[in-house]
């Protein structure tokens, strides 16, 4: 891991040379900060109904959505052009953006959020109507103090993480529920100016007149000029696919273009940290040692979990995702095998267990944080999207991703759960003991499925007396 700067600060530090250059490269692996500002959530609510055509997904489906994607993004990465906002992330259908200034005046920064929000509506309008897509998007915006860091390896393969309760309480907000529009937190109605929210229907809403004084007030100018150049662009992007040479740990996304994606059968994991949300919460209220203690944690969990997912499993980590790791896994070197890849993926999620808790063991025994998985099984395209070089954005989509990520979310605590395809794909031995419940240790895990390196295999190559005694109890289990 990193040595972690000492010097971790209030966002005063993030200086306008490094805000220029944007987020995605202005933060070193040695450095945080703690950034006070409105986080902007941002979902395409038409998304799911692209992934399949009439129930099956094709390759046809595949590339209809990845040009719904490819089509949002490129309008999104408009907002680092300038100084209004800053794109953090994108997930599948979800963006992420933060506004930080005016520094030390939360009103006005929910003010900000709130116009980019507008104008965000108004651009996919713009370009949906052009190229003949969907275009409703749902709004979550809070505001307080996250930790901002980049972890990661290689130019391409990078995040820039926001950590704590308004990332966490936006990204819920949007995901509550299905109608279109910009909502406040309570956090963020009781920040905001005044006049800002009204009640109607029993509900708190902004207030009509609010939203249009903020879109007056900040241009986003950068943002009408790509959505009008993106709407007039009628040479949108072939994607062809390939079946990739296993493991997936092989795939480089910085090779990866709309002309050269991959798809096939793949396990798609979602690795939660659980509590972790409280516990960067509880690190910035405790000052500035206690949060290079959680720097430090967030490296070691994960780039150890990112290790056992390429290292030892053969998987691909498609990306951060706030406390979240997302990757996938694949068996079948001529053809999809796919009970194969959801036993490998339920071992993965089991050697994560074990090296989650080693981590703890060794940098932060008390840390009240757990972990949890979900899994799910489907044919997944992966690509890049977007602007071309390092602000491309690294996707995999389909609907087990979205299932996997919301098989995790249901989740309480920790724990291992499978999705409805999975499950049913699975030989029995996944099936009884990992469709759902207590995430257990990878020695356990491949003791119960009788793997190659099962700690019991092992003892029965090297005492032979014990085979009769495992054979009856082998046996007994049948």
């Amino acid at each position: 891991m990193p040595e972690v700067d000492r010097q971790v600060t209030l966002d005063s530090a993030v200086t306008e040379e490094m805000r220029k250059r944007g987020l995605m490269s202005r933060m070193p692996l040695s450095q945080a900060f703690v950034v006070e500002g409105a986080h902007l959530y941002g979902q395409l609510l038409d998304f799911e109904d692209l992934v399949a055509d009439k129930g099956q997904e094709t390759e046809t489906s595949h590339r209809r959505l990845l040009s719904f994607l490819n089509m949002h993004y490129r309008v999104w990465d408009s907002i680092v052009d300038g100084d209004d906002g800053d794109r953090v992330d994108y997930h599948g259908a979800r963006l992420h953006a933060v506004i930080d200034s005016p520094s030390g005046d939360p009103a006005a920064q929910i003010a900000r959020a709130v116009a980019l929000a507008r104008k965000l509506t108004e651009a996919a309008q713009k370009v949906g109507q052009a190229h003949g897509f969907p275009s409703r998007i749902r709004f979550g915006i809070d505001h307080g103090r996250c930790l901002a860091m980049t972890t990661g390896r290689g130019a391409h393969e990078k995040d820039t993480l926001f950590l704590g309760r308004p990332a966490n309480h936006a990204a819920k907000l949007v995901g509550s529920g299905s109608d279109q529009g910009i909502f406040l937190t309570e956090t963020a109605q009781k920040r905001a100016a005044a006049g800002a929210v009204r009640k109607s229907a029993g509900i708190m809403t902004l207030d009509e007149a609010y939203v249009q004084d903020a879109v007056k007030r900040y241009g986003f100018d950068s943002l009408d000029r790509t959505a009008s150049a993106v709407a007039r662009d009628s040479a949108e992007p072939s994607f062809q696919f390939k079946r990739p040479a296993l493991p997936l740990s092989t795939v480089k996304f910085a090779e990866l273009t709309p002309a050269n994606s991959i798809r096939m059968g793949m396990a798609s994991i979602f690795a939660d940290i659980d509590g972790f949300t409280n516990f960067v919460d509880q690190s910035i209220q405790g000052g500035s040692q206690q949060i290079r203690e959680a720097v430090k944690i967030v490296h070691v969990i994960r780039e150890e979990l990112n290790a056992v997912l390429k290292e030892d499993f053969g998987g691909k980590r498609v990306r951060f995702i706030g406390d979240c790791i997302h990757g996938c896994v694949a068996e079948g070197e001529r053809a999809d095998d796919a009970a194969k890849s959801v036993r490998q993926a339920v071992l993965c999620a089991t050697a994560m267990r074990s090296s989650f808790d080693l981590c703890l063991e060794t940098i932060a025994p008390s840390a009240p944080i757990d972990l949890a998985v979900g899994i799910e099984y489907g044919q997944t395209p992966m690509t890049r999207l977007g602007q071309r070089g390092e602000d491309s954005i690294r996707c995999a989509a389909s609907k087990a991703t979205i299932e996997a990520e919301r098989t995790q979310q249901a989740i309480e605590h920790g724990g291992i759960r499978l999705g409805a395809v999975a499950t049913g794909i699975a030989d029995p031995a996944v099936r009884k003991h990992f469709s759902s419940g207590r995430l257990m240790s990878f020695d356990s895990a491949s003791d119960l499925l009788w793997t190659p390196q099962a700690p019991a295999v092992q003892i029965l190559r090297h005492e032979p007396a014990a085979r009769p005694h495992a054979a009856s109890k082998k046996s007994f289990r049948g």
